[in-house]
């Protein structure tokens, strides 16, 4: 099981270069990381492995609500077969991660976890300054569709890493910088990279991965999963995880002096879609605001709703009139689900969504103070942040990454670390418990 955990993140990690460079435009590619991911459902099956508590419980009866709502918009508004099966996709496969990976990872796998994010930051950061050093036009810069995904009003393409979507590339890099912000947390003798010199590399490359980005984004969730490690290291209540973290934030700016020495271009332009100078104002206060509360308030009333699946790219298959609507119905995540699903439903989607979230940000904070596994802190920060704003309308990119985190914070819950011994082969064992 834990194999097909680490296979599911270097699937992720994989489909956007063999989509973006090898096979740009073939769709079914998308879908690799449901590979391992059905994998593990069939051998959680087969061997019993797979939780029966509450979230099962809650999984079950959520999925049969939405599957009930997306037959009846079949039945009775016409909804095409196909664009609701990709509705049912992205909101239904990837919730029973969170019931079968935990069960399989021990505090080795997620030290192996933490290892393997923190080393890819390192090739990830020299193909981020490579992409900002070349034109927009450049190959390495192309997306999924053979163009290049820019800044708008500029000539500056965004940094998408291996990903095919620079929204993926926002969420690895806010979970990379997560778990490092742990890794300083930690004392050194329980830390997964153990060597101090490697992990300042890591932690300079995977901070210069998001400024050099191009993306609000990818720099607003780093920024998130750094704020996680400032309350870490005030609930630790210790003086070396203050100052490390401290020194961190002290050193950024130099991180961001060097994403002005690669690109000056891209630099001001990321001030300035910050601060809003050239148009007068920003409107990053109006998109934070209408993602948090938009759910409640843009939607209007509807039983049905547009149907399942309709904010999604099936919705444009066969209908180029129908763009422009499913665009603006999914622009906000939470806002496409309460129009997709119709208000009741659509609500009840969300607040349960919310619900879980937020219960995992203080089931972290819990954990930590009990003394384990200090990454859980930020990375719950950056969840938070992504999961709410962005879960199904690009669920097999931004699902899998969400659920491969909520997965590591579960394992922590059933598996805490063995604070006397982190390097203790006590996993089997555990498993036998659980």
């Amino acid at each position: 099981m834990a194999r097909l955990y680490f296979a599911s993140f270097w699937a992720i990690l994989l489909t956007g270069a063999i989509r973006k460079w090898l096979a740009p435009g073939t769709a079914i590619l998308y879908l690799l990381q449901d590979v391992p991911i059905g994998a593990a459902y069939l051998y959680g099956l087969w061997k019993g492995l797979f939780d029966r508590g509450y979230l099962f419980l809650g999984i079950i009866l959520l999925s049969t609500i939405i599957l009930l709502q997306g037959l009846t918009q079949i039945v009775i508004s016409g909804l095409d077969v196909f664009v609701a099966f990709v509705g049912f996709h992205n909101y239904l496969f990837y919730l029973p991660m969170l019931l079968v990976f935990p069960l399989c990872l021990t505090e080795k796998h997620r030290r192996d976890f933490v290892r393997c994010n923190l080393f890819v930051s390192i090739p990830m950061c020299l193909l981020a300054i490579v992409q900002a050093l070349s034109p927009r036009s450049a190959f390495i810069n192309q997306s999924t569709g053979g163009d290049a995904f820019g800044v708008p009003g500029a000539d500056i393409a965004r940094v998408t890493g291996t990903f095919n979507f620079v929204a993926f590339y926002n969420i690895w890099v806010g979970i990379a910088v997560a778990l490092c912000m742990g890794e300083w947390l930690l004392p050194k003798a329980r830390r997964a990279v153990s060597n101090q010199w490697l992990l300042l590399l890591c932690t300079f490359t995977v901070n210069l991965c998001h400024l050099v980005s191009a993306s609000r984004g990818a720099i607003m969730l780093a920024g998130v999963g750094v704020l996680g490690g400032m309350v870490g290291a005030i609930l630790l209540g210790s003086n070396r995880a203050m100052l490390a973290i401290g020194g961190i934030c002290v050193l950024l700016p130099v991180a961001a002096g060097m994403t002005y020495v690669i690109s000056p271009t891209e630099f001001n332009i990321v001030v300035d879609r910050f601060t809003g100078e050239s148009r007068g104002e920003s409107d990053l206060p109006d998109r934070v605001l209408q993602g948090l509360i938009g759910f409640a308030t843009v939607p209007k009333f509807s039983l049905i709703g547009a149907g399942i699946g309709m904010g999604v790219d099936a919705a444009h298959l066969g209908d180029a009139n129908a763009y422009n609507f499913t665009y603006d119905l999914s622009e906000q995540d939470t806002v496409r689900n309460v129009m997709e699903l119709g208000t009741p439903v659509g609500l009840l989607y969300v607040l349960a969504r919310l619900g879980f979230i937020y219960g995992m940000l203080f089931l972290s904070i819990r954990m930590v103070r009990k003394g384990t596994s200090p990454h859980l802190l930020p990375l719950s920060f950056v969840l938070l942040a992504s999961t709410y704003q962005d879960l199904t309308r690009n669920a097999t990119m931004t699902a899998t990454q969400s659920m491969i985190g909520y997965a590591f914070i579960l394992g922590a819950y059933y598996y805490p670390d063995a604070i006397t011994n982190p390097n203790s082969g006590d996993g089997e064992s555990l498993m036998r418990s659980a």
